[in-house]
């Protein structure tokens, strides 16, 4: 009778003292992505001549950091350097977003990651614009031990917060035809 009861006061300890990185490692290992299919677009050919995408672009994402915490600046392109524009626009995020694709459990995953968006134009009156997504990671928990920072897993883009640019870069230049945005059942 004495081993059955003292087997919760076991369980308490090993859950008090291992319970954080546990429960971190093993909510790393059991969340899930939602399936997506198809896939929103990640490249969208916007009815503007490149120097009024470049504007819209700068008004989309401007400092003061705006709700969904995007902020970027222009990068040097190889052309730069040659009296071109540029062509390449970091867009870093400062803040994280709940994710439609990862869950664990019940609840959304906190989702960051960083983007290019990168402009070509087709036409004199027609540009391409592409968004090339890396370091998508999700928030696993937090970090309570001595070093800081939080635990994050590398995950693959979703092609949500991709299409989320193009939507707004799309309100600003007012395109009609642009597809509504998909998201997982």
């Amino acid at each position: 009778m004495g081993k059955r009861k003292s087997w919760p006061w076991l369980l308490a300890l090993f859950v008090l003292i291992f319970g954080m990185p546990g429960f971190i490692f093993f909510k790393g290992l059991t969340f899930a992505a939602r399936k997506l299919e198809p896939k929103n677009p990640v490249f969208y050919v916007f009815h503007a001549p490149i120097d009024q995408v470049r504007n819209a672009i700068e008004s989309s994402f401007q400092l003061p950091v705006q709700d969904d915490r995007l902020n970027g600046d222009w990068s040097p392109s190889r052309m730069s350097g040659h009296g071109s524009p540029e062509t390449e626009f970091d867009l870093h995020q400062d803040g994280l977003t709940k994710s439609a694709v990862y869950h664990w459990l019940l609840w959304p995953l906190l989702y960051k990651a960083e983007f290019k968006v990168l402009l070509a134009p087709v036409s004199d009156s027609a540009t391409q614009v592409s968004i090339q997504t890396s370091e998508s990671r999700v928030r696993i928990g937090p970090n309570i031990g001595g070093h800081g920072g939080d635990y994050y897993e590398w995950v693959r883009p979703t092609t949500i917060e991709e299409y989320r640019i193009l939507l707004k870069i799309g309100r600003v230049l007012n395109e009609p035809d642009m597809p509504p945005m998909r998201l997982p059942k």
